[in-house]
């Protein structure tokens, strides 16, 4: 697996670029918000509530109060971004909340029937991020005023309980997920020019769980700034397509694309030379070959 020193200099090309960032009033939000503008970016900030650190006055940083469940306030914040300046370049989707239920819970209603489960985190984890990356997607395409720059590129956080077990049923769920939207749009969506990877933290201040608890136990917490890196590397790097960055005490390794990453690890597990994809492809062009009379 690829381990990663990032260097100042590889986040260069973020200067004068649009990034917009869903849940960026805290934690690893906030931090990448931050180094955005610092690297000399234009930052969009979706979130619920505004900042909880101000930041100082720039033209360069707008906020809108967004719930990213919500479809029409979520477009808004593309709307607006593409009338402030003209383009979005990159989008971070980032907003995330902490587990809100055990699917496996009995309650019960007055009538003693069975309830359903509480899908706050599936929406917010999962949901969000597919109506960020379906807007990502034609905003920085036919719904923009300017083509981005290069090409467009999005970040998902997914966890390092994106590929691991995770006792912490919803939210294990929605991270997988985020994975394999990852790997389910990864194709598609180069072909329009734009870029999808992920950051998988492990254990981050960033507001899902305490860390004051966490480091009780002698875990190391990550500062949201040591996340905000990696986010900002695979914003500025256009090879990067495809990858997930894992970080943990300061630390960065490329996890998925890297030879021993998962994809290569997965291939040699199940021994199949014809792997899925491949039939799909196949299959994809054998449908477009075939007449419209067949």
């Amino acid at each position: 697996m690829a381990d990663i020193t990032i260097s100042d200099d590889m986040l260069v090309g973020l200067e004068d670029k649009v990034v917009l960032i869903t849940g960026g009033s805290s934690g690893i939000g906030r931090a990448t918000a931050q180094l955005c503008l610092d690297l000399g970016a234009n930052v969009v900030i979706g979130d619920i509530s505004p900042p909880k650190a101000e930041f100082e006055k720039t033209e360069k940083l707008k906020f809108l109060e967004v719930n990213v469940t919500d479809w029409e306030s979520l477009r808004n914040m593309f709307v607006q971004a593409n009338e402030w300046f003209g383009r979005i370049d990159h989008v971070f989707a980032n907003a995330g909340v902490a587990p809100t239920t055990d699917f496996l819970d009995v309650t019960l209603n007055e009538a003693g029937q069975l309830e359903p489960p509480n899908l706050r985190t599936v929406s917010v984890n999962l949901l969000g991020p597919i109506y960020t990356v379906r807007l990502a997607s034609a905003y920085m395409t036919s719904l923009a005023k300017e083509r981005p720059v290069g090409k467009g590129s999005i970040v998902l956080t997914a966890s390092t309980s994106s590929f691991q077990n995770f006792s912490s049923g919803d939210y294990t769920i929605t991270k997988h997920g985020v994975l394999g939207m990852m790997r389910g749009l990864g194709r598609q969506i180069e072909s329009k020019n734009i870029r999808l990877n992920a950051v998988a933290p492990s254990w981050t201040a960033s507001g899902i769980v305490s860390p004051e608890n966490i480091k009780v136990m002698g875990i190391t917490v990550q500062l949201p700034e040591v996340v905000a890196r990696s986010v900002a590397l695979l914003l500025a790097d256009d090879k990067r397509h495809g990858d997930v960055i894992y970080s943990w005490n300061g630390h960065y390794r490329e996890v998925n694309n890297a030879e021993g990453g998962l994809l290569s690890m997965a291939a040699k597990l199940l021994g199949n030379a014809e792997n899925e994809e491949s039939v799909m492809q196949k299959l994809r062009e054998h449908k477009q070959n075939e007449s419209p009379s067949s």
